[in-house]
């Protein structure tokens, strides 16, 4: 399908959950991810509850091994404070060359959640209204290329603050919401670049692009301003029964919850190439056009995660480039 990327998330957990040199190699892994045909990598934020890589990190890693991959976060939590976050993305942008993609989230409502928010010295319950008003700062301090803004809301205020450096592009760079709530949906189609949810059914996602696309439309924005994620995991085998081992495997060691209720919040589905493929068409027909995917694997291990990366290059991507 003309216009379809694919990326994966990089292993910023896994790699911090055993002591081992698997952090100091993120970066050859977005390189094999660049190599195999991969068009983004992915990194998400969890520094307390689900414990991983920094990934600003990660990707300022990834960006000095790659050339041609975006480097995607998936998703930034509303943690810091807005200048400081716009300023560690301005840097990134530039490091990059202009290849980030910023993705942003208010985080699972849970107590392992809610006790990182407080652990930071933040309100769990106005994480929402913070994750926007970060992202509408930070998009008019790259607007406005070293120029002073101000800015006045509930939880930020800014006076004369000007930022540098400019980012790559004039606007900066394409900042994407993960919150699939009504308010926000209707946020995104009107002033911001894409939508990237965890939808559990293609049907569901569907049902939240459409609301994107009537705000987008209402704005009287083109086509090619908002662009339709996803973020699913994806686990592929000789079989069924053998993929959903996988992920059965993969999701206790990884939340210490089983995968019946992992599937209540995100998008998963393991099987052979061929199955996945039909299932990820199911979210293509419904607006996905770039499909962020974690691969599950049955250990969290370095070598079994390489095996994922590669084979889900070689069986999968090819099904998906030949839609």
């Amino acid at each position: 399908m003309t216009g379809l990327k694919v990326g994966i998330v990089l292993p910023g957990r896994e790699s911090v959950i055993d002591d081992s040199p698997y952090p100091a190699h993120l970066a050859s892994i977005a390189a094999l991810a660049e190599s195999c045909g991969f068009d983004s990598v992915w990194a998400g934020e969890s520094p307390l509850a689900r414990a991983r890589i920094n990934p600003l990190l990660a990707l300022t890693a990834a960006a000095a091994v790659t050339e041609r991959l975006q480097l995607g976060t998936a998703v930034l939590l509303p943690l810091r404070a807005p200048v400081h976050l716009a300023h560690e993305l301005a840097c990134l942008d530039r490091i990059s060359g202009g290849r980030l993609i910023v993705g942003v989230g208010s985080g699972f409502a849970s107590p392992a959640t809610a006790r990182e928010f407080a652990n930071y010295g933040l309100d769990f319950t106005t994480r929402s209204a913070r994750m926007r008003e970060t992202a509408e700062i930070c998009q008019a301090l790259w607007a406005a290329r070293g120029e002073p803004v101000s800015y006045e809301g509930r939880h930020y205020r800014l006076a004369d603050a000007a930022l540098l450096p400019r980012t790559h592009h004039p606007d900066g760079p394409p900042l994407w919401i993960a919150h699939s709530g009504p308010t926000m949906l209707q946020r995104t189609g009107n002033r911001f670049d894409g939508w990237m949810p965890t939808s559990t059914t293609p049907e569901k996602y569907g049902e939240g692009w459409d609301r994107v696309t009537a705000a987008r439309q209402e704005a009287g924005r083109p086509a090619g301003e908002v662009t339709g994620a996803v973020y699913l995991s994806v686990a592929v085998n000789r079989s069924r029964r053998q993929a959903e081992d996988t992920l059965w495997s993969y999701f206790r060691a990884y939340y210490d919850l089983p995968l019946t209720t992992m599937r209540t919040t995100q998008g998963i589905f393991g099987g052979t190439p061929q199955q996945a493929a039909d299932w990820l068409t199911q979210y293509i027909k419904n607006g996905a056009r770039h499909l962020i995917l974690r691969l599950p694997t049955d250990e969290l291990t370095e070598a079994g995660y390489r095996t994922a990366v590669q084979r889900t290059a070689d069986e999968l991507l090819p099904l998906l480039r030949g839609l």
